[in-house]
């Protein structure tokens, strides 16, 4: 895994990032077993960042997804605020189990601390 400061310096990844797709799109689109998965083998790999709440965890991960595996690339310093703020509204409605899709607030700070515009 990358630190916070490593993928700074990764231009490569930081550009890869679809900040549209959510956990849940990801989810259905990659694995194996989901409905029409078949159709999806063509796919290139996917990195987007989470909120996850597994076990009571609350983490802003990124990771690279792709049609047989997923990979957690760095873990974002969020604002413990935006983090906190979003879990609360967010319970209950993760899926998959455990990760959370980022709302607008952190969004637009990864897009800061990353350098991109907000």
């Amino acid at each position: 895994m990358l630190t916070w400061d490593e993928l700074k310096q990764r231009p490569e990844i930081i550009r890869a990032i679809d900040w549209q797709i959510t956990p849940a799109q990801a989810f259905q689109a990659y694995q194996i077993k989901s409905p029409g998965a078949w159709r999806q083998r063509d796919l290139g790999e996917v990195y987007y960042f989470y909120l996850s709440t597994w076990r009571g965890e609350r983490r802003v991960l990124l990771v690279r997804r792709g049609y047989t595996q997923s990979e957690t690339i760095a873990q974002a310093p969020a604002p413990a605020g935006l983090v906190a703020a979003l879990a609360v509204r967010s319970a209950g409605a993760d899926m998959p189990r455990g990760q959370v899709a980022l709302d607008q607030p952190l969004k637009d700070w990864l897009r800061r601390e990353l350098g991109l515009q907000a």
